[in-house]
């Protein structure tokens, strides 16, 4: 038996399982519980990928001889090439008590810790192997596993290196090193070890694929669709390379033939999660996303767990404003994977669209802190610290932004807005010429158009702003509307006509103020009103007036898009006039899924949308002159007067505050501009102070918006010889008591190019007299139309040197001015500007008509 038993070991180590296995069955088949023979028939079964086999005979070979500790630790192997890592720690510890002390016992008890998630206690495992077994490169690779697992990728690097130092043509070394050089984004380092090991390697694959995985990474499209098609010429049913060839597809636009390469991978493997992802990302770019939901599901289904799947599925989710399911899907994905930087940083932008802004910034910083050099997260940081009103924080973040991506035109964009909000105007001139000329219109530039309204560009640049901006945010949601259940709207006849407001502003907000008298004068005999809001209630006088004047007064606040756009279609609304366009807290996704057949864009928005689903813009005959339609994406129904609702009830306080009280001089001409700091630019803050140096002993009332406005006004009019104590800002007041403070000043001086719009009527209300200045854009004749309205034509003016010398001789000449009041007073409660009846009845001709319109076919 003992000779027998010498040439089955023989056998063994020359690799000769058949012979190995010959000579241990002639010695079983004498004595059928020789251990020697049983512990080595079970190591031939362990080399043969047998595991279980293996596992019933060594220990059948085990009880022989309980106490051998290769016979335990051979044992342990076998357990652990069957995934009972469990079992396998017990014996591997078993074998050490026993007296085995060299590295690989340890490298073994360190991979069954691993398999367990036991990280920590692993990595202590395999130190002690490395030092046991230092020149073994597999003691040092599998450290280096740990250690990524943990966390650590740069030790984890250290580790793979030595490995391929001990043996340099380890490929499992080699191949991880290059894995995770990729992960750690050193993608040319990747490359270089890849095609290293191509030289060893060259018909595996797995290189290829993994290859193609770094050139993917680099943005060389076509060398990695060349790679996946290299692994697949060698492996034709490799799904991996199936399912990122189709990934590589999908970013060079050939959608097709992407989708055919994930179903392929998908019918050799139904519940591959990465073709499932990969799938839906193409189902999306398609438009078609009921099936990325459905895909995502299903990678779901195949891993609860994968943070990808959770990630898509939460993006799908915000794009249709499903916000609370959104949430949950990042946070199950961060569950998953708590390092993914792009997750936290996404779950901060659903959080900040939420209106939770503290939670939103504690998980930017998150984001931040595992990749401090992401370019998105700095600029969300910056919109975020920009809503907020932390005005200081978020011009940081903005430049952190352009030092690290210079052409990133929306932080560009964001920066020059917040500049001129702040009053800093230090070689502002530049950066405008840099957004006119690099930025507006073009492709992917995402410039907001309600930033570039207060820009000095022209009607042309803000439409072909406001047209990309619809294009990367309206354009995917319209082409999934069949898909969604929007399908073609069929009319149906009524007895009234439905009118529905779509807004976030029904609350202490401008437009309400304006608006509030409009629902309680709509003809109920011939239109039905739905008033549907998604803005916060406030619990204010101003929002319960609205309700209560509300035929249909519905809180959609918690809805997504989706489910506003099914409520509108189910309320069969036949004209949408959306409040918002493109200002803060919009959502004119709903429009996008086209709920109603007419669609219409007033008074939120001074300017075009630039979208296809958008039909008309309400305006007049001064604000959209005829010949200037160009501008516009919209048709243009012009009203007969202003086209600017006004609300006659609107109450100002009885008391009227002292001069004192309000921080002005005792005596000495006021004038006031009530407009948000972001609307005042160099050149007319200059003219209003040559027209201060020209009215001796006059003072400028501002609005008190922000302290670093403040500081620079005072500072700005310092350098043009007035001295800062000349600028007096009024603190924000109830409407009725802001509204008495126009008592004390003598004349409104407009803005330009975004000139005053609510602030223009509310002064004029008040019996303050205005001057203004009309350029070519929407926002820039707003006051004209109101001043025209209310019979004040003479006021405003076509050029800065006409605004200039009409303001200065309306604050010398005493008559003049007076006479301007007189009039102003006179003509209030008569003029059409307040004449709010009168409106009404010419907003719901033009509804009727727009209507008319369509059913015609001509829309």
């Amino acid at each position: 038996m003992a000779d027998k038993l010498q040439q089955a070991f023989a056998c063994f180590n020359a690799q000769n399982l058949v012979g190995t296995e010959r000579f241990c069955r002639e010695i079983l088949g004498g004595e059928p519980g020789h251990a020697g023979a049983l512990h080595l028939l079970g190591m031939v079964r362990l080399v043969s990928d047998q595991p279980h086999e293996a596992v019933s005979l060594i220990g059948r070979a085990l009880e022989a001889n309980p106490r051998d500790p290769t016979v335990i630790e051979n044992l342990g192997l076998a357990h652990l090439a069957s995934k009972d890592y469990k079992q396998a720690e017990v014996l591997f510890r078993r074998a050490i008590e026993q007296g085995a002390a060299h590295g690989m016992i340890f490298m073994r008890l360190g991979l069954a810790l691993g398999s367990q998630g036991r990280l920590a206690e692993a990595e202590t495992a395999l130190r002690t192997a490395t030092e046991r077994a230092p020149s073994d490169p597999d003691t040092h690779l599998n450290l280096g596993n740990a250690l990524t697992g943990l966390g650590r990728p740069e030790e984890a690097l250290a580790c793979y290196r030595k490995a391929v130092a001990l043996q340099p043509r380890h490929a499992d070394a080699q191949y991880n090193l290059g894995m995770l050089l990729n992960n750690m984004g050193r993608y040319e380092e990747a490359l270089a070890a890849f095609r290293h090991l191509l030289t060893l390697m060259p018909e595996h694959p797995d290189v290829h694929n993994s290859l193609g995985l770094v050139h993917a990474q680099l943005g060389q499209r076509d060398e990695a669709v060349r790679c996946f098609r290299k692994a697949l010429a060698l492996a034709p049913n490799y799904i991996h390379a199936l399912s990122n060839l189709g990934n590589a597809l999908r970013a060079q636009g050939q959608l097709d033939e992407a989708a055919a390469c994930c179903e392929r991978a998908l019918a050799i493997r139904p519940d591959f999660a990465d073709a499932l992802l990969n799938l839906g990302s193409i189902r999306v770019e398609q438009m078609r996303v009921g099936e990325a939901q459905a895909l995502y599901e299903r990678a779901l289904q195949a891993d609860p767990r994968s943070a990808d799947a959770h990630r898509n599925l939460g993006l799908l989710f915000r794009t249709q404003g499903r916000m609370k399911e959104a949430l949950d899907c990042y946070r199950k994905a961060l569950e998953s994977a708590p390092g993914q930087a792009v997750v936290h940083a996404e779950l901060a932008s659903t959080l900040r669209d939420c209106g939770e802004f503290d939670a939103a910034l504690a998980a930017y910083r998150k984001a931040l802190e595992i990749d401090p050099q992401s370019v998105a997260t700095h600029y969300n940081l910056a919109e975020t610290f920009k809503v907020m009103g932390r005005f200081d924080e978020a011009i940081v973040a903005y430049q952190r932004t352009l030092e690290q991506k210079p052409d990133y035109y929306r932080a560009l964009g964001g920066l020059t807005y917040l500049r001129q909000h702040v009053c800093d105007w230090n070689a502002i001139a530049p950066l405008w010429e840099r957004l006119r000329t690099e930025a507006v219109g073009k492709p992917d530039s995402a410039l907001s158009p309600f930033s570039v309204l207060y820009m000095p560009f022209s009607a042309q640049e803000q439409l072909a702003c406001a047209q990309e901006w619809a294009r990367l945010t309206l354009d995917r949601l319209a082409a999934a509307r069949a898909e969604l259940g929007f399908g073609d709207l069929v009319r149906e006849p009524h007895p009234r006509l439905r009118i529905g407001y779509l807004s976030w502003d029904f609350h202490q907000h401008a437009t309400s103020y304006l608006m509030a008298e409009l629902f309680e004068l709509h003809d109920r005999d011939r239109f039905e009103i739905f008033v549907y809001s998604f803005g916060p209630d406030d619990g204010s006088p101003i929002r319960a007036r609205i309700r209560s004047a509300s035929e249909h007064f519905v809180d959609i606040s918690g809805e997504s898009y989706s489910e506003t756009a099914r409520r509108i279609r189910g309320d069969g609304i036949d004209v949408l006039v959306d409040l918002k366009g493109y200002t803060m807290g919009s959502r004119p996704q709903i429009l996008a899924l086209r709920p109603a057949p007419v669609q219409v864009n007033w008074l939120g928005f001074p300017g075009s949308l630039g979208a296809a689903c958008v039909d008309y813009i309400v305006a007049d005959s001064f604000i959209i002159p005829e010949g200037a339609e160009r501008h516009y994406s919209e048709k243009v129904v012009r009203l007969p007067d202003c086209y600017q609702v006004n609300d006659r009830k609107r109450e100002i306080a009885a008391m009227t505050p002292t001069r004192e009280a309000c921080g002005l001089p005792g005596a000495g001409f006021v004038f006031c501009s009530f407009n948000q700091t972001a609307k005042i630019l160099p050149d007319v803050f200059a003219a209003w102070m040559r027209i201060m140096k020209a009215v001796p002993g006059s003072v400028l009332w501002l609005l008190e918006t922000n302290r670093w406005a403040m500081d620079n006004l005072r500072r700005a009019a310092g350098d043009q010889g007035v001295t800062g104590e000349r600028l007096v800002f009024a603190r924000p007041r109830p409407l009725p008591e802001h509204l008495a403070r126009y008592r004390l000043a003598d004349l409104c001086l407009d803005t330009f190019p975004y000139g005053s719009h609510t602030t223009a009527s509310d002064a004029l209300w008040a019996g303050c007299p205005l001057v203004s200045r009309a350029g070519e854009t929407f926002a820039s004749r707003v006051a004209g139309s109101i001043l025209i309205n209310a019979g004040m034509r003479e006021l405003v003016t076509d050029s800065l040197e006409a605004y200039e010398r009409l303001v200065v001789e309306l604050a010398t000449s005493t008559d003049r001015l007076r006479d301007v009041r007189q009039r102003l007073q006179d003509g209030r409660d008569s003029c059409p500007l307040f004449d709010t009846p009168r409106f009404v009845r010419n907003l719901e001709q033009a509804c009727q008509s727009m209507y008319e319109t369509s059913v015609n076919g001509k829309n």
